[in-house]
């Protein structure tokens, strides 16, 4: 599990931590910087991958001309802020018990990306801290060749508890989804047997028809469903076309069947949602790029209410970005703990970061005693942090007009 990442020069942040829980909600207005945190998470997951640094920011290509990675965004030209000559990622992840903090710092001084520093700490009794730099080429992230006997040698503990250490702290970062979910890929006929949904959401097709083999996993599947549409949907159907791809179909208590492409956009989001986090093997991070895309706001709750089903267990987390002021709204209190507002201030060229619970004493005051989602309508969180920035101004900005 993820516990904290601090971005160092990374994009659009000079210096911000990400406290991380469960469900940890990011809100914040257009080019505030939610994406680029996107990308710090693809960053990492990148290394758990063993990638280069050259295919983490760039792209990886593997025989035949496949495309297997798609770099961040801005690649290597604007992956440091304002032309920084490097930037670092801190993770904190524990797991069994066990904390760890993962740092790599990277150098973009001579054009090509390079490794300047990277280390994995254990906080324990003895403190310890393996730096990886040493022994390897400064291209590859060492971590991921941790986890490899044989691969690498470093100066620490006995190698054998070394790499079982690294090889807890690397599986938090190695089963990561990044989900921007297409109506138009998730409504395409699928080869059966295809267990995996892309981030896109191809394969929706022959993902749901492996989860409904499995009758409990069906029965809740349709369970969803018809908490989610007026559609009295009693089975899914999944008919081939001529080449042996399959296709969805919902079928309702009267026989009558609507196929996916027929499907709202929304109906199509939440089983994509569904595919995501019902599978048998469920992420163990997911971030969900503007989660409320598509869905009638009354669906909402039932979103969270499936997120929060998922986080249950500790082995899954989620991170939606989200504008939507209903979806603050209807937070429960400990998820709401874990919300963080990713901001600017007039002015300066830099993204913040501020754990919504963190704030001063008078300003959450006014937080728990209004409407959050009017909040958020107003951009009164904007002017809190930003009048939070003057050391002269001790009062919270007044709240908008609006239900207690």
């Amino acid at each position: 599990m993820l516990t904290s990442i601090r971005l160092v020069n990374f994009k659009s942040f000079p210096d911000a931590t990400l406290r991380l829980g469960p469900l940890t909600t990011v809100i914040g207005t257009n080019a505030s910087g939610k994406s680029n945190l996107r990308d710090a998470f693809r960053f990492l997951h990148g290394i758990s991958r063993g990638y280069t640094l050259a295919e983490i920011i760039g792209e990886k290509w593997i025989e035949g001309g496949v495309l297997q990675w798609k770099g961040i965004r801005g690649g290597t030209r604007e992956a440091a802020f304002r032309g920084a000559p490097a930037f670092a990622l801190d993770v904190g992840l524990e797991g069994a018990g066990r904390r760890f903090a993962y740092r790599i710092e990277v150098g973009l001084e001579k054009g090509v990306p390079e490794i300047v520093q990277e280390s994995l700490a254990e906080d324990g009794p003895s403190d310890v801290t393996w730096r990886m730099s040493q022994d390897v080429t400064s291209d590859r992230p060492a971590f991921h060749q941790l986890t490899v006997p044989g691969q690498l040698t470093v100066p620490g503990p006995p190698g054998r508890p070394r790499r079982r250490a690294a090889r807890m702290a690397l599986s938090a970062l190695s089963n990561m989804r990044f989900l921007d979910l297409s109506p138009e890929e998730m409504k395409r006929a699928a080869v059966p047997g295809q267990t995996t949904l892309t981030d896109r959401g191809e394969n929706l097709a022959s993902v749901l028809q492996t989860l409904c083999n499995d009758t409990g996993r069906k029965a809740r599947l349709i369970h969803w469903l018809r908490s989610l549409t007026p559609m009295d949907v009693a089975d899914l159907r999944f008919p081939a076309d001529p080449a042996g791809r399959v296709l969805i179909e919902l079928v309702e208590q009267d026989g009558s069947a609507v196929s996916a492409y027929s499907a709202s956009d929304g109906t199509l989001r939440f089983l994509g949602f569904l595919a995501a986090l019902m599978s048998p093997e469920p992420p163990r991070f997911v971030f969900f790029e503007e989660v409320e895309n598509g869905l009638h706001p009354t669906r909402l709750q039932l979103l969270l209410d499936l997120i929060r089903e998922a986080t249950k267990s500790g082995t899954t987390q989620v991170v939606p970005s989200t504008h939507s002021p209903h979806l603050l709204s209807l937070l429960d209190d400990e998820s709401f703990r874990n919300a963080s507002l990713v901001y600017r201030l007039e002015g300066e060229p830099g993204s913040r970061i501020q754990r919504l619970d963190e704030l001063p004493p008078d300003t959450r005051e006014v937080v728990r005693s209004r409407d959050r989602a009017s909040l958020l309508r107003s951009g009164w969180f904007e002017d809190a942090v930003e009048l939070l920035s003057v050391p002269s101004e001790p009062l919270a900005p007044k709240p908008p007009e609006g239900p207690r």
